[in-house]
């Protein structure tokens, strides 16, 4: 991956619109996460605040949104309620159900997309719900391999923490000072990341939670075995 994927310094931090718990109380959620496109719109209605959705307008009016297309229906619901350009011909190809995956297997677990980018655009990346915001990087490294420029993020809801997309520096220093090569070079054999600075900041900051470069591979081999 080239370097020109690190995420910069004053990349803003994810607009959101409601909790997690919140959303996944609505009714029809989880209708709209297997396909019903009406759940959907009822879902992003009750979740969305105008004033952010403006924001986003305002800030990026030559943007062109790239909902997560699916299963999932609320991506794409989002990005009809933003009112701004959607290009739809990006797909989801290959994606383990992330609900099901605990937090080395959503960092482990890569999703693939295939489509074409216009080259030189802006694109605004739109989730339902951004956790480790795994999906979020591998689009990103999708758009900005083929010549895009990805300038915001925009999801109903996040998890604790995981508004901040780019990585804050003292995780990525702590990252290099704990775990130094090693820990990149396995980064680099599962498609992740060839530098820190490519991870989002949560991702970043689970990392951080090993004591061990040790721990990390034993427990990629629990989940492995």
């Amino acid at each position: 991956m080239p370097a020109s994927l690190t995420w910069d310094k004053d990349f803003p931090k994810g607009y959101g619109h409601t909790s997690i718990a919140f959303l996944k109380r609505c009714y029809g959620f989880y209708q709209a996460k297997n396909g019903d496109f009406d759940a959907a719109l009822n879902v992003v209605s009750k979740c969305i605040k105008q004033k952010r959705m403006q924001e986003l307008r305002s800030k990026y009016p030559n943007a062109v949104l790239i909902p997560i297309l699916g299963q999932n229906q609320l991506p794409l619901a989002l990005a009809y309620k933003i009112e701004m350009p959607i290009c739809f011909n990006i797909r989801l190809i290959y994606s383990v159900s992330r609900k099901l995956l605990c937090a080395i297997h959503r960092l482990l677990n890569k999703p693939m997309f295939i489509g074409y980018i216009v080259k030189n655009t802006d694109y605004i990346i739109v989730d339902d719900i951004v956790t480790q915001g795994g999906t979020i990087s591998a689009l990103r490294n999708f758009i900005m391999g083929r010549g895009g420029n990805v300038v915001a993020v925009v999801a109903l809801a996040y998890a604790i923490g995981s508004h901040d997309i780019a990585p804050l520096k003292k995780y990525t220093v702590r990252l290099v000072l704990k775990f130094g090569n090693r820990l990149i070079q396995l980064l680099n054999i599962y498609g992740i990341a060839v530098s820190f600075q490519e991870l989002t900041n949560s991702q970043a900051k689970y990392l951080n939670r090993f004591t061990s470069f040790e721990n990390i591979i034993r427990k990629i081999a629990k989940i492995n075995s």
